[in-house]
């Protein structure tokens, strides 16, 4: 009796921890629902513990506080199966499923706790608990959708294998009778309270895990066009090079600069410069394709990486960007016309990342020198010859693409 109370005070001191640890995380980590969600849910688990421990208190009155635990462990499981969902970025649909669910199972144990052998109450508990495991983890395969990086295999089939063991233990508790009341109680105090804190521990891990993503990619960010910094840019670049250069699949990198911005600054301010990288952050971040990268070089100097495109291709295309940039920015003509110049280099074989972005500067300055509002394309060149490189203005290039 002694130690099945010190092991039960035991867990529901740890749940509560828990418990305080995930508030502490949601309150300081952006006040995410899924942290205030696995907070509830290691309260509710601190209580089924204590509910627990009532119980060898006041034997034979702690019938009322079997009920207790039974709810509490409920609304825990579900709590953090819910967590796992508002993490995922999942509707809310099968969410309010959930909580019509085990408030069913509420009333219902109400209503029929009393009649029930200890046996049925067991299995149904664990049953819901089981199927909550399964949520989470389908939960954790959707949760690269919302931009967040998706979670290994692991973490899922940890989720998978404790739903398998309640499930077992509810069978166990279903259909073992008193001779297996021995095995469940010891299956039970090893395997619940190691799976449900197991999963606590993962949930802190998930949170610490989600604010270092988030910090990485403030550390990538532009904070004035929300676009990638250079860094960021070079850092999603290297791989996308090196996958083009092993396959042979062509690539383009553009390099775009707003003409004359530093008379838009000194005429309007830097209150209007900053606004006008904004609209052309934003207008050339809708003209891109699924894998295309867009960053920002430093001043009104832009960088983009193209795959699956020549120079030819990205000439149209950047050609659709240029055109549509005057009605972008159609709310500030009362500081002029806004245009923009573009250099393009295709991707040599072997050449670095570095390399394709000198080829286009080069060609951008061409384009400057050319009269500016226009693309310059730096062709496909062996090495240590001349580059002849290819000009059109917005005329040619309208004939050009039809």
């Amino acid at each position: 009796m002694e130690s099945a109370g010190v092991i039960l005070f035991s867990l529901s001191a740890t749940s509560l921890l828990l418990c305080i640890a995930l508030a502490v995380a949601w309150r300081r980590f952006g006040q995410e629902a899924h942290a205030a969600f696995w907070s509830l849910a290691y309260g509710l688990s601190a209580a089924n513990w204590t509910a627990n421990l009532l119980k060898i208190w006041l034997l034979p009155a702690g019938s009322s506080l079997t009920l207790m635990s039974a709810v509490c462990s409920v609304g825990s499981f579900a709590l953090i199966a819910l967590g796992f969902r508002r993490r995922a970025g999942l509707p809310l649909r099968l969410d309010a499923m959930m909580v019509a669910a085990a408030i069913t199972i509420l009333f219902v144990g109400f209503a029929m706790w009393e009649a029930a052998s200890s046996g049925v109450q067991r299995s149904a508990v664990l049953l819901f608990c089981a199927a909550m495991m399964v949520v989470s983890a389908m939960s954790l395969r959707k949760s690269g959708h919302d931009g967040r990086r998706a979670t290994g295999g692991a973490a899922f089939w940890m989720l998978a294998l404790f739903a398998a063991y309640a499930t077992g233990l509810g069978l166990l508790a279903l259909f073992g009778g008193n001779a297996g009341d021995d095995l469940y109680r010891l299956l039970f105090l090893t395997g619940v309270p190691t799976g449900l804190f197991g999963v606590g521990l993962f949930a802190m891990f998930l949170l610490a895990a989600d604010l270092a993503e988030g910090m990485r990619q403030i550390a990538a960010s532009d904070p004035l066009t929300g676009i990638l910094n250079r860094r960021g840019f070079e850092e999603a670049a290297m791989p996308l090079l090196a996958c083009c250069t092993e396959d042979g699949r062509p690539l383009a990198v553009v390099i775009a600069d707003i003409d004359r911005f530093k008379t838009v600054n000194d005429r309007f301010g830097h209150a209007v410069g900053d606004l006008v990288l904004q609209r052309f952050a934003a207008h050339m971040s809708a003209m891109l394709r699924p894998g295309d990268l867009f960053g920002r070089l430093g001043g009104e100097e832009f960088v983009l990486l193209l795959p699956d495109t020549d120079g030819n291709e990205a000439v149209a295309v950047m050609e659709t960007a240029r055109g549509g940039l005057a009605p972008a920015v159609h709310d500030l003509l009362s500081i002029g016309s806004v245009t923009a110049s573009f250099g393009i280099a295709s991707l040599w074989r072997g050449e670095t990342l570095r390399e394709m972005i000198q080829r286009a500067d080069e060609a951008l300055y061409r384009s400057k020198m050319d009269g500016r509002d226009r693309i310059t394309l730096c062709p496909r060149t062996p090495a240590g010859k001349t580059a002849r490189y290819e000009q059109w203005t917005a005329e040619e290039l309208r004939k050009a693409v039809g």
